[in-house]
């Protein structure tokens, strides 16, 4: 039963712990990846707003830190001018298939999949500007957490399962030595019973002997309603302690015959001295 509870013990704190590990990374995974879009969002629309600024071949402006490209479209949907970096932008076909996925959309910005791209469409005084960001790096980050994530994780579970197996043993500790003294207090109950009870047998089968003396049947009687009435006292006594522990019951103290106790605790081996 002991070690039920101990096991039943360290499985709560562990689902509780993975519970709480579970919305902790999932909430700094979220936080992140929102942080990371919203900043490339910022970027391509400062693009987009900007006034064209020619930059080198493989360079990046000092505001852009992704790579990108951005499409300048007229009134008809066609595109007019472009620029970026790190991109091949002599593709007119890869141009106008990307600009035509854009427009699937019907939204002002989103996410390419197929492609690893982010766009967003702003009007600018000039016409329609398309900017198309690189998510590669940005996936890359989140790849990057997602593998922090399962090491923390997996070495803090580790961690915590160790700690709640010693806090389980710890905490059934009072629970296990309950249990000892309760058994003890069944083994203490059952054998102040069974001296009575064996005194009463005895002196019943020696009141039905057939050469008992009428003299000796009378204190075999006595000797029975004594023992009776012993484990009456005992009996209420167990009912006693069981009030006691539910608290329902105050202690009483008072004035004892010990000569009494001493005459009660003699009888009872009576039958024995008498064989």
């Amino acid at each position: 039963m002991l070690k039920k509870l101990r096991m039943k013990f360290v499985l709560i704190n562990m689902l509780i712990v993975t519970i709480m590990l579970g919305v902790i990374f999932g909430l700094l995974y979220y936080s992140t990846s929102q942080n990371l879009e919203r900043e490339s969002v910022q970027m391509m629309r400062n693009l987009a707003l900007s006034p064209a600024k020619p930059t080198p071949p493989n360079k990046r402006r000092g505001d852009v830190h992704l790579p990108y490209f951005s499409i300048l479209v007229d009134r008809e949907g066609n595109a007019i001018a472009t620029d970026g970096n790190f991109f091949d932008l002599s593709d007119t076909e890869q141009i106008d298939s990307l600009l035509a996925l854009t427009y699937e959309t019907n939204t002002e910005g989103g996410v390419l999949k197929e492609y690893r791209l982010r766009f967003l469409r702003v009007q600018t005084p000039m016409g329609s500007r398309v900017v198309f960001a690189d998510m590669t790096s940005e996936q890359s980050t989140l790849d990057h957490m997602i593998k922090t994530f399962l090491i923390v994780g997996s070495t803090a579970f580790l961690a915590f399962l160790a700690i709640s197996i010693l806090l389980a043993r710890w905490a059934v500790k009072p629970v296990d030595r309950a249990w000892q003294q309760q058994k003890q207090f069944v083994a203490d109950a059952s054998h102040e019973l069974k001296t009575p009870l064996t005194v009463i047998m005895t002196d019943a089968e020696l009141f039905h002997a057939p050469d008992c003396p009428e003299a000796d049947r009378e204190t075999l009687t006595d000797s029975i309603l004594t023992m009776s009435a012993q484990m009456r006292g005992l009996v209420e006594n167990l009912l006693d302690l069981a009030r006691i522990d539910n608290g329902s019951v105050k202690e009483e103290f008072g004035a004892v015959s010990f000569s009494d106790i001493v005459s009660e605790a003699a009888m009872t081996f009576e039958p024995v001295f008498f064989e």
